[in-house]
C-alpha cells in the first residue's frame, strides 16, 4: 500500500477538508481527490461521505484512520531513528505537549536535558491536548503532556495540578488587592478561555456562583495567549500559575484567585520506557521543574 496515499488520507481527516489537506501537503485539491480515490479503490470501501454538503469520514473511514494513524506514527519514528543512527546519535526522544506546557515549563526541561545529555536529539511536538493523546497512542511520542482527564491504557501516568491565578496589567487599580474574586472583576474587561475547555467552564461557573456576569470581550484557546494579551493592557485573565510566572517578567501582575480553581495536567510515558533511560530522565526533569514552581503532584486515581 502506498504510504503517500495513507499520508494524504490522514491529512484530509485531520484538517477536515480536501482544501486543508492540499495546503498542508503542498498539493492541489484535484490531486488530493485523485489520491483518495486511488486509496479507496485499493482498500475496497469508501472513506468519506457528503453530509449536508460537507465532507465527513465514513464509519469504515474512521476505523481505518485509527490504524493508519498508528502505522504512520511507527513509520515516522523509524525514520527518525534511522536518521539518528546515520548521524551517530545514540539517543532520541520525542515529547508531545499542549501549548501551555510547551511555553511555560517544558523549555527549561529540554534545556536541562541537553546539558545532561549533549548528544541527545529532542523533537518537540506542540498540539492540542486531544491531538497529543492521538499522537502518543499512535506511537509518535515517547513522553506526552496533556490536560486532564486522560484515559489511555498501559501508561505510566503522573498528574500535577496548580491553582489558577488572576493576571492583570501592572498599572491596573485592582493590583492593590492581595487576592481577586469574581465580585472584584464585575464590569472589568475580561479575557476568557473557551468554555468548551474544562478550565474555561470552571472559571465561568465561579462567576455565575457569585452572581457576576462573565462576558469576556476576548476569548482565547491558550493561557499563554491570554497572558500576552494582558501584558498589552487588553484586560484581565484567569490562567494557570505556571503560565503566569512565565510571563510575569514581561509585565503583568499576579494575584491569587478565589474561589480556588485547580488546573491539572497529566505527564505520561509508556510502561516499557525503562528500556529508554532518556525517557525516564525527561519524566524526572519534568517532575523536578514542576516541583520548583509550586505544583502539586498526585498519584493516578487520587482526587
Amino acid at each position: 500500500m502506498d504510504i503517500k496515499l495513507l499520508e494524504t488520507f490522514r491529512a484530509v481527516i485531520e484538517t477536515q477538508s480536501m482544501t486543508g489537506a492540499a495546503k498542508l501537503l503542498g498539493l492541489t485539491q484535484p490531486a488530493i481527490s485523485t489520491q483518495i480515490a486511488r486509496l479507496e479503490t485499493q482498500i475496497g470501501f469508501p472513506l468519506f461521505e457528503r453530509v449536508n454538503g460537507r465532507l465527513k469520514a465514513s464509519r469504515q473511514g474512521r476505523l481505518f484512520y485509527t490504524e493508519v494513524r498508528h502505522a504512520l506514527g511507527m513509520i515516522e519514528r523509524l525514520a527518525r531513528d534511522a536518521e539518528g543512527i546515520r548521524k551517530g546519535v545514540t539517543e532520541t526522544v520525542t515529547i508531545a505537549s499542549h501549548p501551555s506546557a510547551s511555553i511555560s515549563f517544558l523549555p527549561a526541561v529540554v534545556a536541562e536535558l541537553r546539558r545532561q545529555r549533549p548528544l541527545a536529539r529532542v523533537r518537540m511536538i506542540n498540539r492540542s491536548s486531544e491531538e497529543v493523546r492521538a499522537i502518543f497512542e499512535a506511537g509518535g511520542a515517547d513522553v506526552a503532556i496533556a490536560e486532564w482527564p486522560i484515559h489511555i491504557p498501559d501508561i505510566d501516568l503522573r498528574r500535577y495540578k496548580v491553582p489558577c491565578v488572576a493576571v492583570l496589567p501592572m498599572e491596573h487599580p485592582l493590583t492593590r488587592l492581595s487576592e481577586i474574586s469574581p465580585t472584584d472583576l464585575a464590569g472589568e474587561n475580561m479575557i476568557g478561555m473557551q468554555v468548551s475547555r474544562l478550565i474555561g467552564h470552571q472559571v465561568q461557573n465561579a462567576f455565575i456562583e457569585h452572581d457576576v456576569e462573565f462576558d469576556p470581550g476576548i476569548i482565547n484557546e491558550y493561557f499563554s495567549s491570554i497572558c500576552a494579551l494582558v501584558t498589552t493592557g487588553c484586560g484581565i485573565g484567569i490562567v494557570d500559575q505556571w503560565s503566569a510566572q512565565m510571563f510575569e517578567p514581561l509585565g503583568l501582575a499576579i494575584r491569587p484567585f478565589k474561589p480556588t480553581i485547580m488546573y491539572e495536567i497529566g505527564v505520561f510515558a509508556r510502561l516499557h520506557s525503562s528500556l529508554m533511560p532518556i525517557v525516564d530522565d525527561v519524566v524526572a526533569l519534568i517532575d523536578q521543574r514542576l516541583a520548583s514552581i509550586e505544583s502539586i503532584s498526585i498519584r493516578d486515581g487520587d482526587a
